[in-house]
C-alpha cells in the first residue's frame, strides 16, 4: 500500500466569459492532480456551459512526479466529454514545455492546441472559436 502525501504543488481557476483560466504552481504531486481535477470538474459543472476554452497558465509551475504526469495527462480525456472545444498552454520556456511533452500530446489528441505567450494572445485565439472571453 503506498502512502498517502500530501499533496504538493497549487491550482487556481477563473473564468473570462466562456473560457477558463488555469494557473498551475510548483512541483505536481498525484494528490495535487487528484485534486485539480475534482475542482476541475466542479468548477466546471457550476458554470454550466455546452461549449467552453481552456487556458493554462505554466509559467510557475515548476515540474510533476511521474505518477502525477501520468493521471494528469489521463484528465484530457474528459475534456471534449465536457465541452471543452480547444486548449491555450503557456510556458516560460522551451525546456518547461518539453516537460509537459506526454500531457501536451493527450491534449492536443482531444482539441485544437495552441502555445501562446501570453493570456491575451490566448483569449485573441479562443475568440475564433466563438467563445466569449468576458463575462
Amino acid at each position: 500500500m503506498a502512502p498517502n502525501f500530501a499533496a504538493h504543488g497549487a491550482h487556481c481557476f477563473q473564468w473570462f466569459g466562456e473560457v477558463l483560466y488555469v494557473r498551475i504552481f510548483g512541483v505536481l504531486n498525484i494528490e495535487e492532480v487528484d485534486e485539480f481535477f475534482a475542482g476541475l470538474k466542479n468548477t466546471v459543472a457550476e458554470r454550466g456551459l455546452s461549449r467552453w476554452g481552456r487556458v493554462v497558465d505554466l509559467r510557475q509551475w515548476e515540474g510533476i512526479t511521474p505518477d502525477g504526469k501520468a493521471a494528469y495527462a489521463a484528465i484530457s480525456d474528459w475534456y471534449p466529454e465536457a465541452g471543452a472545444v480547444a486548449h491555450v498552454q503557456i510556458y516560460p520556456s522551451d525546456f518547461v514545455q518539453s516537460m509537459a511533452d506526454t500531457i501536451n500530446r493527450s491534449v492536443a489528441r482531444v482539441g485544437p492546441v495552441k502555445q501562446c505567450a501570453s493570456v491575451e494572445e490566448g483569449l485573441e485565439w479562443l475568440k475564433t472559436f466563438g467563445l466569449k472571453t468576458e463575462d
